[in-house]
């Protein structure tokens, strides 16, 4: 079976509003996608038209969970920005912490400071 990760340690974490901040990259539970998620979670989620392309989440007081999903069927227009990919945005709100381990298999992430950059870092004691 193809290993499903969805990966974002190589890409730059726009949301650094927090004392420690990084990337995380998580494996899928077998044969899982993230349509799969839509699909069991949000009414109405039609693969056809939509394709699910990021997901975020949030872990507070409350957990969310935010889909980013390609509306294939509305690509044109003039009101986005011609060098953006126009994606919609699906809030599951109290998401329980369960379901979420339902969804991952495993998951790795490294966050930091920013004090120093995790590329330039060279452990010591292996």
């Amino acid at each position: 079976m193809s290993e499903k990760k969805i990966d974002f340690m190589t890409q730059q974490v726009p949301y650094d509003h927090h004392d420690i901040s990084g990337g995380i990259t998580v494996k899928l539970r077998d044969g899982l996608t993230l349509d799969d998620i839509c699909v069991q979670n949000i009414d109405d989620y039609n693969r056809d038209r939509f394709e699910a392309i990021a997901l975020r989440l949030f872990a507070g007081k409350e957990v969310i969970a935010t889909m980013y999903v390609l509306d294939k069927l509305r690509q044109e227009g003039s009101n986005y920005n011609p060098d953006k990919l126009p994606v919609k945005k699906i809030k599951m709100e109290n998401v329980s912490v369960s379901k979420l381990f339902e969804w991952f298999d495993e998951f790795n992430f490294t966050i930091n400071t920013g004090n120093y950059n995790i590329e330039d870092m060279e452990v010591i004691n292996k």
